[in-house]
């Protein structure tokens, strides 16, 4: 299998189970994983979190979403679809540039799973790819090959709808746009 640097998106609360079951599953043999183990982000303040987030977003190559019955629900996990998808230069280091990342649907044993709309499209879209949680032992590899190959098919990104409403910390609500320049 060959190895890439994942960013993990999932609902904390109702899906950190099978978080801990993916990396178990996988460890240090098919990813890098840029998520957060456990850290408690909760106390920090939004820009620091979303400084946190981007940075990880981009030492990454492919956004794996963890689709649960509560991962529609979730602003964070949107904004974290959203800039996965952007292409980025950075005004200060010229050989600083980040692609975007390409995306991994995991679909994760549930009842009703609730797909985040900007995921949808580009599930539609032919962008991002899917998988299904019993599959993750035969195609896991696969998949996300085709993931992180699919980051040259910026044609097929859907990335137009606006940004859900913002994240909220207990520290109050920054914009997201302002905070990242965009």
């Amino acid at each position: 299998m060959e190895k890439r640097n994942y960013f993990i998106s999932y609902h904390h609360s109702s899906n950190y189970t099978q978080l801990k079951e993916l990396r178990d599953k996988f460890g240090n043999k098919t990813f890098g994983d840029y998520g957060f183990k456990d850290e408690n982000l909760g106390e920090f303040s939004k820009q620091f979190i979303s400084k946190k987030i981007q940075w990880r977003l981009w030492s990454s190559s492919v956004t794996i979403v963890l689709i649960g019955e509560k991962t529609a629900e979730s602003a964070w996990i949107d904004w974290e679809i959203w800039y996965s998808l952007q292409s980025y230069q950075d005004p200060n280091v010229s050989r600083r540039r980040y692609k975007p990342k390409g995306l991994l649907a995991l679909y994760l044993p549930c009842n009703n799973p609730s797909v985040p709309e900007r995921l949808q499209q580009n599930i539609d879209s032919g962008y991002a790819v899917e998988i299904f949680w019993d599959e993750i032992d035969t195609h896991f590899n696969e998949k996300s090959t085709q993931a992180y190959k699919n980051r040259n098919n910026i044609h097929l990104i859907q990335n137009s709808i606006p940004l859900r409403e913002e994240p909220k910390t207990q520290f109050g609500n920054l914009s997201l746009k302002k905070l990242f320049n965009l």
